[in-house]
């Protein structure tokens, strides 16, 4: 065994082996706010958000009052700002880079890829994501990193790892698992699974029906739900077999969007990586309108990203077309960025959605409830309800009068904890260590 691959495993059942350490139950109470439940209901003004331990048990429609309040009792009073669920990114690669200018992925050693991808989760989480479902990953990188944030190990996101994509014919690479017909189709799901894997993620494109059936029927019997990276015919084999979401889906046809919503199936379209040199022109322009004008290592970098998945203007405008499409029809959208890093782009997703013609409660409940459903998670999470677990985000801004504003976070709470967003002195930006010279 590579000594990386020792070193991997020695971190998992380090974390495995682990856990929070036993805390006197705490209320946390966030009044004065506005709570945007991601329900689809109104806003609900001057309200009261209460947790107690990692759970919200109360949300009020007036503020608190502190004369309740015990020596247990944290308040923080928002101001008016507005408390939202903490944002999903559903098609997350935590140690990929695309582009790759610095050739680092190139033969890269498993420990380094474990770092990067570390580091990605973790800004992913200070950046507002509190949950990432995962849709390839190299060597179970991303079951490593749920265990040792599950553990306590680092303070993460939530993690729905996947392992790697299953593929047919070619050959294997650090990316996808390549086999033939549906028996080894079944067998990769299968050792998938048994390696930690909590959804399954095929390249329906590369696969005939029977061993798309295969895939998703024994992913079913494995109890974890399954995505399909297809378009087209590919996509409406995959529906009508019992697929539970579709990846990019650029060509869907109006029958494979009926089927979808006959069926539940979910479309994680990564707008933001089919975008034309005028829709990213137009998508930079709108930032700046809404009074975000961002670090030039922070524009530099994520213009470079678009670009290295630029489209036509007619795939562009196709996938637009698709996209508002579905969601005018039922189809529940959820986000997913597919390109790294996970906070950025997946932050310009949620806002891609809205430029693109979705409607800002659509982009949130795309970017919250809707993706804890995908993933059967939404008695826990998803909305800010009693009951749910406190996986929160606190803006200064109204994102429903532009959704931009999601990017004036000023708070973030993951399992009803505080999550440090204090950059630390002398950390190298994500950009830079990866993208930029």
């Amino acid at each position: 065994m590579r000594l990386e691959k020792m070193t991997l495993v020695v971190l998992m059942l380090t974390s495995a082996g682990l856990g929070f350490a036993q805390e006197v139950p705490r209320t946390t109470v966030l009044t004065n706010g506005t709570v945007i439940d991601a329900t689809g209901q109104p806003p609900i003004e001057n309200a009261t958000v209460i947790i107690q331990g990692n759970r919200i048990t109360e949300v009020r429609r007036t503020p608190y009052t502190r004369s309740h309040a015990d020596e247990n009792t944290r308040i923080l009073d928002l101001k008016g700002a507005y408390i939202l669920p903490g944002l999903w990114n559903n098609h997350s690669h935590l140690a990929d880079l695309l582009p790759d200018p610095k050739g680092m992925l190139d033969d890269e050693p498993l420990l380094r890829a474990t770092i990067r991808a570390g580091r990605n989760a973790m800004d992913a989480l200070k950046g507002g994501f509190t949950s990432l479902r995962m849709t390839g990953e190299r060597d179970f990188v991303d079951v490593a990193w749920k265990q040792a944030f599950d553990a306590g190990v680092f303070v993460g996101p939530r993690i729905v790892p996947s392992g790697n994509p299953i593929s047919v014919g070619g050959d294997s690479d650090w990316l996808v698992t390549s086999v033939s017909g549906p028996a080894e189709v079944r067998e990769a799901v299968r050792n998938n699974v048994s390696h930690g894997a909590e959804i399954i993620k095929i390249i329906a494109s590369s696969m005939n029906s029977q061993e798309i059936f295969a895939a998703i029927d024994e992913a079913h019997k494995q109890g974890v739900p399954i995505t399909a990276h297809s378009s087209g015919e590919t996509a409406r084999i995959a529906v009508e077999h019992g697929v539970d979401g579709i990846e990019h889906g650029n060509y869907l046809t109006d029958r494979t969007i009926q089927l979808m919503v006959q069926n539940n199936v979910f479309l994680d379209p990564t707008i933001v990586c089919n975008l034309s040199a005028e829709y990213i022109a137009e998508r930079e322009q709108l930032i700046k309108e809404a009074g975000f004008d961002d670090p030039d290592d922070v524009v530099e970098g994520r213009i470079l990203v678009a670009y290295a998945d630029e489209r036509s203007p007619e795939m562009a405008h196709r996938a637009r077309v698709v996209l508002n499409k579905a969601f005018e029809a039922g189809v529940k959208i959820i986000t997913g960025s597919d390109s790294n890093p996970i906070d950025e782009i997946g932050m310009l997703e949620i806002e891609q959605l809205v430029f693109s013609g979705i409607s800002e409660m659509g982009a949130i409940m795309a970017a919250t409830r809707n993706s804890a459903e995908m993933v059967g998670m939404l008695d826990d999470l998803g909305t800010v309800e009693a009951g749910k677990l406190a996986d929160l985000i606190v803006v200064e801004k109204n994102p429903l009068e532009n959704i931009s504003n999601l990017r004036t976070l000023s708070m973030v709470i993951k399992d009803g904890k505080l999550v440090n967003l204090t950059e630390d002195e002398g950390q190298t930006s994500f950009w830079k260590l990866y993208f930029l010279e």
